[in-house]
């Protein structure tokens, strides 16, 4: 991108897209990349083993919203980072 590309852009952006650009250069952006997020899945027995659990308790933790579930044709998964925020205790 050219230059005058990139100020034309820039005069035309948003206020919302002008904020997150200033957050950025002034460093205080805190905004999780795509790289930042964790989209692994597990299966509910791998999720059991990682957390020495059973899977029964699994399936409770599911049906009380603490462990986030993906559907992925027809079986749901158990996103890993659900399980690392349940064990730090960010969800409990």
């Amino acid at each position: 991108m050219s230059e005058k590309d990139r100020m034309m852009k820039l005069l035309a952006a948003s206020p919302k897209t002008l904020a997150r650009i200033d957050a950025i250069l002034d460093g205080s952006d805190t905004t999780p990349t795509h790289v930042d997020v964790d989209c692994r899945t597990v299966t509910y027995t791998e999720a059991a083993r990682r957390m020495g659990v059973s899977r029964p308790t699994i399936y409770r933790l599911v049906k009380a919203g603490v462990l986030e579930i993906v559907p992925l044709n027809g079986v749901s998964r158990i996103r890993v980072q659900s399980i690392a925020d349940y064990v730090s205790g960010k969800n409990r």
